[in-house]
């Protein structure tokens, strides 16, 4: 369960009187999620969600994901923008933690995506990336090419537990000298606020396959659009264990590039954001599963998975294949 800092009722009830949204009626902790705590909130005058921000959320990044989420759910966008306290304020503190009261989301995440959810999938983040255009903030992409490195180096500690980790290890140093050598500079294509974290139980849908609601905007950063999409494809277009399904590629890219037409040059780099993507999140997994502690409820994520991702876009001659 993804409550790691209990809040007792009365608590609640003290933090919630910071806000005009009547009396607190239940407080349900939600099983879901696995870096924050989070609590489904009904009151009198309607649902919310209570986010207790632990430590694998940046603290000091808190007024940039409020102030973005704000700005999408004011502009139609289907995010869950922020309450905001009698003292104008979005974040406040419960149980000893940052804390913040944001809008509640109908639908559920699909469990078995078919091509029409990625194609409400696409659709969506093109629009995300079109909504927040004028988003003025920015902030660095701490998840970025130029923190694989320092993942590599601290995966490396434990890695020696493992002949497959040194060797995924091994052969990322080479990817890496690989994709510095030929990405992008700043401006070469567009770029702008991206959620970063575009992955199926982060999109609401209702029971007709259509987007009811986008969340967990705690990676939101600025970088290229063309690179969201391709962690999107990656979160999107494969099997559980890791093997690629074109057809929902194909549906999620499409319906992106409908909604966002992408330039030619886009289209001819998401083969790179794609390998460098995958590169990403089989570090982050596979630093989790070298320090997992077999006591924590949450149980890490197969590293293996990415790593075939990664496989299978070394293959890609040209990002048009992806349509």
């Amino acid at each position: 369960m993804a409550v790691f800092t209990p809040v007792s009722l009365e608590e609640a009830r003290a933090y919630l009187s910071q806000y005009d949204i009547g009396d607190l009626i239940h407080l349900e902790g939600i099983e879901e999620g696995v870096s924050n705590t989070n609590f489904k909130v009904e009151t009198t005058t309607g649902l919310y969600a209570l986010t207790l921000f632990e430590a694998a959320t940046p603290i000091d990044d808190l007024p940039y994901f409020m102030d973005y989420t704000l700005h999408l759910d004011r502009k139609g966008y289907p995010a869950p923008g922020p309450a905001i306290m009698t003292s104008g304020e979005t974040i406040g503190e419960v149980s000893g933690r940052k804390a913040a009261l944001i809008k509640w989301l109908p639908g559920r995440w699909p469990r078995n995506p078919d091509t029409r959810h990625a194609a409400s999938a696409g659709e969506y983040l093109a629009k995300l990336h079109k909504v927040g255009a004028d988003f003025a903030q920015t902030r660095e992409n701490s998840m970025g090419i130029a923190a694989w490195p320092h993942l590599i180096a601290r995966c490396e500690p434990k890695a020696g537990q493992s002949v497959r980790a040194m060797a995924i290890l091994e052969d990322f140093r080479k990817e890496l000298y690989f994709l510095n050598g030929v990405w992008p500079k700043p401006g070469a294509l567009e770029s702008g606020a991206i959620h970063a974290d575009y992955f199926t139980d982060n999109v609401l849908m209702n029971d007709d396959g259509h987007v009811t609601g986008v969340i967990d905007y705690y990676y939101a950063c600025t970088d290229f659009y063309a690179y969201d999409l391709a962690v999107s494809l990656n979160a999107w277009g494969f099997t559980p264990g890791g093997q690629a399904m074109p057809e929902m590629i194909s549906a999620f890219a499409k319906a992106y590039h409908a909604e966002r037409p992408l330039s030619d040059a886009e289209v001819e780099a998401l083969p790179l954001f794609a390998r460098g993507s995958a590169v990403r999140f089989t570090l982050t997994r596979l630093y989790d599963l070298l320090n997992h502690d077999p006591s924590w409820v949450v149980k890490p994520k197969d590293p293996e998975a990415f790593y075939r991702r990664l496989d299978y876009h070394r293959a890609v001659k040209s990002g048009f294949e992806y349509f």
